[in-house]
């Protein structure tokens, strides 16, 4: 059987995708696997954030990459506590789903390490489904689906 050479973790920075990002880390440091943390700009959400007029499409694109950066930051600052494993941290915009898909397939992941997300409702979810769940349908290689754990 293959190996883990490069693991995938699509982050929202919910509780839900950091506890993904942790356990795809523990992952990382057992299997020496590259690491590869992937934040998407929702291109529907630029849509309404403009529709909205709160701000320009442009500047809210520019707002939310300096919030993942920070997000990204925070993320390595703990986990250099557990290791010396060093992440690479890709910024995209996009359809959630569509973009794991596509960059699962350009970098040659072997594993793809997600947190459960919950619809934000049952009509959106019985409409649109959620990302999970379309990775999970969609992927050409195995999805670790994490929930969080019962507290």
């Amino acid at each position: 059987m293959k190996g883990i050479k490069k693991i995938l973790v699509p982050l929202d920075f919910s509780d839900c995708s950091k506890h993904a990002f942790y356990y795809a880390l523990d992952i990382a440091m057992k299997e020496k696997a590259s690491l590869f943390l992937l934040h998407i700009i929702n291109l529907d959400l630029l849509d309404n954030i403009a529709d909205l007029k709160l701000c320009s499409k442009a500047k809210a694109k520019k707002l939310m990459e300096k919030y993942a950066k920070n997000e990204f930051n925070k993320l390595r600052k703990e986990s250099a506590k557990k290791t010396t494993l060093t992440a690479k941290e890709i910024i995209e915009d996009g359809i959630p789903f569509v973009k794991i898909l596509s960059k699962a397939r350009d970098l040659s992941i072997d594993l793809i390490v997600m947190g459960s997300f919950s619809a934000s409702s049952p009509v959106r979810k019985l409409f649109f489904g959620s990302t999970t769940e379309r990775v999970l349908k969609g992927a050409n290689v195995p999805v670790l689906y994490v929930p969080l754990p019962q507290a």
